[in-house]
């Protein structure tokens, strides 16, 4: 278990339309702190929390109807059992509320030594307040002892929470030429439908 460190929600959060993945590849060990929201702290999902993942999601995903991206923020969440089976693999660190309520979460998947960031999400009833930022770090944190070089996602290049966020949390862009073959088959397999791919980017952050 982590204390949380200082974050903001959604807005400084998500690698937005991350597609998830289920298995257990990329589980997180080892985990080492930060600290966010007072007594907070940064933990393992339990299965028994998946409907709460899926409502943290759809509420910080309706942000983007105000960034040029209504169809998005309309889109269906990922299913409770997809969140569930990540939770039981290791794969989803949630930050926590001082009643142990997770606020915001960060799914994780292992792409060969670099730990993928899936989806980040945190409610905006807990915006600004350092919980995204916090689980970006334990995630890192994690991913490091565990043998990764990086930590890697695609996420929006213009919206104000997607890649300005990432790049104030040590994250710059690798050009898509420039990527490995997984990684660039990753990054368009998140591409979400009807999106320019050019309006995305793929970040690494090394460890």
């Amino acid at each position: 278990m982590l204390p949380l460190g200082r974050v903001s929600g959604r807005q400084a959060d998500p690698p937005d339309g991350g597609r998830r993945r289920d298995g257990d590849r990329g589980r997180l060990r080892g985990l080492t702190g930060r600290a966010p929201p007072p007594r907070g702290r940064i933990r393992l999902a339990r299965p028994d929390e998946a409907v709460r993942l899926v409502e943290i999601e759809t509420a910080a995903g309706r942000l983007f109807a105000d960034h040029g991206y209504p169809a998005l923020a309309a889109a269906a969440s990922a299913a409770p059992e997809q969140y569930r089976s990540a939770a039981l693999a290791g794969r989803v660190l949630v930050a926590t509320d001082s009643a142990d309520r997770p606020v915001g979460f960060a799914l994780t998947e292992l792409i060969g030594r670099v730990q993928w960031l899936c989806e980040l999400s945190v409610h905006p009833d807990h915006a600004r307040r350092g919980v995204g930022a916090s689980l970006v770090e334990a995630v890192a944190d994690a991913a490091r002892l565990g043998g990764a070089s990086h930590v890697g996602l695609s996420t929006f290049r213009a919206v104000p929470f997607n890649a300005p966020f990432y790049a104030r949390c040590g994250f710059a862009e690798l050009p898509l030429e420039r990527a490995s073959p997984p990684l660039a088959r990753r990054f368009q397999a998140e591409v979400p439908a009807g999106i320019d791919p050019d309006r995305r980017v793929l970040m690494l952050r090394p460890l």
